[in-house]
């Protein structure tokens, strides 16, 4: 929820106004200078003035492309400057001491003073001298690229850093951002107007502009500092801004009184001084993040915004200017690397939710961008093709629906991280693995499948909603089946946050996954509601006959049969009785009592051994049947196709499986008639184990006879 009362679209709206309209003013100052209707660039081998495009003719004499101004003069003065090392547009910081500043701003002095006059004399390496009028102003056409660069630049910083101070202007963090947006336009804009110079300013309007300009970066790079020390945490106690204030202030004065003048560089020491000073901040701030992904995630995009594009700025520009005194880039390039840090910014925002903005952010600038494309499209259409202005209107709207907006959708969706994975598609997985007696294992299965986070981890903790944890970081969904949660960090392999869209889709998929859940057991309870009509039917009907039979049988021959139908009858009301799950080892005593009875009449001897990892283990109904049957048919087995003396038989049960070993000797009358032992006695055993997920295997070695069977329970 926004901490404020005015709405962002009128702040936005009102800011970029206000941005166009200093550059207008930008624009007008720069205009009503001295002009001789010359384009100018600087030498380096001749170190002069060099005349490269000529928008007028001179008044006497001859001037043209390619000539070297040697010097300036006034005919009524006769004042006159030789222009010889004069580097044009240079900056007065870009000096290393303040003798080489102060002397540029009276050289300055001197030729702004010449042009006052209503003419001035040239001199060129050619021996020519002209005689040029000064007019006091100039066609803005001729301000050049440097100046709409420098401002373009500094619209698109300052607009950036405007709309998260409009979406967050209570918070700290986007203060900063914003005010060293704002020094970054204050410094292209002054830097704009005194880099569009013909050849020289007075030395008090010069020196106005280079402070201003100065006074602009400072607030960047100090602001910028700040935002370093308060986000994503504040490194000092107090607030970071308390200790940088008085420094920016000193440093802002000892600029224009020149009490201290710094080794190596007197101006820009100070910028490679806040350079390390924001290492230093950010290795504190590193450490301080190390238990918090989020916190860190963040403060990786930021570092790299600000130190790799400060640092190429310094190492194109500043270094070079401060050792070699000349850059190896122009200054517009410096200050358009510059500007990649907020958009470094405002991608960081979409991807990491800088500054808790990116819900607004692709919305507010989704509608400002196309209410400007329809203004700029309009006004491109009435001024270069001359159409009138309502058909132009309607052009502009209609072409802006048709370029603008699909244009617009497909950036959203790739920009757009709050992708959520199709619910419908979803719904049918549900639907189809809810009968499974893994549930909760699948649904865990289904959200790490669908969100891909980093981490999945599983509590105890009971939750009754989908709950959004540090700023996105993290989601929570409770398990559909047993009390818990499961909890989510970090979706798309750590590439984006959770978000409220995420939240409630999910939420979504937990209701109909409920409703599933409830659909099934209703119908579960119809099942076994069936199943407990058809025990009571088999309990009374065919149970109430065979307990009859055996009691009347006249023989053994008829009491077998029927003994062993009633036992088959209460195996299979078992199956279907609600209670599918018996203690393992109290089925064991039964199965080794069977066991018993079956040899009761015969001299053969029984070994039972048997090894239970907790003796409270239960196993499901069928497995005990299923294990008893193979019991059984194990030990007729070896009745009937051996002579065994003694049947060994050993069970060993863990919580995972069962594994039973049938050893019998009296083995070696068989050898010839292995086809007959592995007849249907076998066969029974190895369906019986395949029924339960397991395996069987015989083994005869003309002595003994060995049948193991592995048997898992969770199946």
């Amino acid at each position: 929820m926004l901490n404020h009362s005015i709405p962002p679209m009128p702040v936005v709206f009102t800011g970029f106004l206000a941005s166009l309209l200093l550059v207008t003013l930008a624009a007008y100052i720069s205009s009503q200078s001295p002009w001789l209707g010359l384009q100018l660039a600087y030498d380096e081998s001749r170190q002069l003035p060099v005349v490269e495009k000529l928008y007028r003719s001179a008044t006497v004499g001859e001037l043209s492309v390619g000539d070297h101004l040697l010097s300036i003069s006034s005919p009524n003065t006769k004042a006159s400057v030789s222009l010889h090392g004069f580097q044009l547009r240079t900056e007065p910081p870009s000096f290393a001491h303040y003798a080489g500043h102060n002397a540029l701003l009276a050289r300055e002095n001197t030729i702004s003073a010449i042009l006052e006059q209503p003419e001035v004399i040239i001199t060129t390496n050619t021996g020519n001298t002209a005689k040029l009028s000064v007019l006091q102003s100039r066609p803005i056409s001729s301000l050049g690229h440097e100046f709409w660069l420098f401002n373009l630049f500094g619209v698109i910083v300052w607009n950036i850093s405007l709309v998260v101070w409009a979406i967050q202007p209570r918070e700290a963090a986007a203060k900063l951002l914003c005010s060293s947006g704002a020094g970054f336009f204050t410094a292209t804009f002054f830097n704009s107007i005194y880099k569009a110079r013909e050849l020289a300013l007075p030395q008090d309007v010069f020196l106005i502009y280079s402070r201003a300009n100065h006074f602009g970066l400072s607030i960047m790079l100090f602001s910028l500092l700040a935002l370093m020390a308060y986000y994503p945490r504040r490194v000092t106690r107090l607030s970071p801004i308390i200790y940088l204030i008085p420094l920016l202030i000193f440093y802002q004065a000892n600029e224009s009184f020149q009490w201290i003048e710094w080794p190596f560089h007197t101006y820009y020491l100070p910028v490679f001084a806040l350079y390390l000073a924001g290492v230093f901040v950010a290795i504190i701030q590193w450490r301080m993040s190390a238990d918090t992904p989020l916190d860190r995630a963040a403060l990786k995009w930021m570092l790299l915004s600000i130190f790799l594009i400060m640092g190429i700025g310094l190492a194109i520009y500043f270094v070079p200017l401060a050792l070699q005194k000349q850059a190896i880039v122009p200054q517009w390039a410096m200050v358009g690397t510059a500007s990649l840090l907020y958009i470094g910014f405002a991608f960081g925002i979409v991807r990491y939710r800088l500054f808790d903005v990116d819900r607004w952010w692709l919305a507010v600038w989704a509608w400002f961008l196309g209410g400007l494309s329809v203004v700029l499209f309009d006004i491109g259409l009435v001024t270069l093709i001359e159409i009138q202005p309502k058909i132009a209107m309607g052009i502009a709207v209609v072409a802006v629906g048709w370029i603008y907006f699909p244009l617009r959708q497909r950036v959203l969706v790739n920009l757009q991280p709050n992708k959520s994975p199709q619910l419908a598609e979803q719904v049918e997985r549900i639907a189809q693995a809810m009968p499974s007696q893994h549930t909760d294992q699948f649904w865990v299965h289904l959200l790490d499948e669908a969100y891909q986070p980093i981490k999945v981890k599983i509590t105890s903790k009971k939750t009754a909603s989908i709950q959004l944890l540090d700023n996105g970081s993290t989601i929570i969904a409770p398990l559909l089946c047993t009390e818990g949660a499961v909890y989510l960090s970090f979706p798309n392999r750590g590439r984006r946050l959770f978000s409220k869209n995420d939240a409630i889709h999910l939420d979504s998929l937990l209701t109909i996954a409920k409703r599933i859940l409830t659909v099934h057991e209703a119908e579960q309870a119809a099942i076994q509601r069936e199943r407990d009509r058809i025990v009571r039917d088999l309990h009374d009907n065919v149970g109430g006959h065979l307990m009859t039979l055996l009691r009347r049988a006249p023989s053994r021959s008829i009491e077998d049969p029927a003994r062993k139908a009633l036992k088959g009858l209460r195996e299979s009301m078992r199956i279907l009785d609600g209670n599918s799950f018996q203690d393992l080892a109290i089925a064991l005593e039964d199965m080794r009592a069977e066991v018993e009875e079956i040899l009761i009449n015969t001299k053969v001897k029984l070994c039972w051994e048997q090894e239970l990892e907790d003796d409270s283990l239960e196993i499901p109904t069928r497995h005990v049947i299923n294990l008893g049957h193979i019991l059984s048919e194990a030990t007729n087995n070896a009745l009937e196709h051996a002579c065994p003396t003694w049947i060994r038989i050993h069970t060993q049960a863990t919580e995972e499986n069962i594994t039973l070993e049938i050893v019998n000797d009296g083995a070696s009358d068989t050898v010839q008639d292995k086809k007959l032992m592995r007849g249907r006695g076998l066969n029974n055993i190895s369906v019986r184990s395949s029924e339960l997920g397991g395996t069987s295997q015989f083994f005869t070695d003309g002595t003994q006879a060995k049948l193991l069977a592995a048997i898992p329970i969770n199946q």
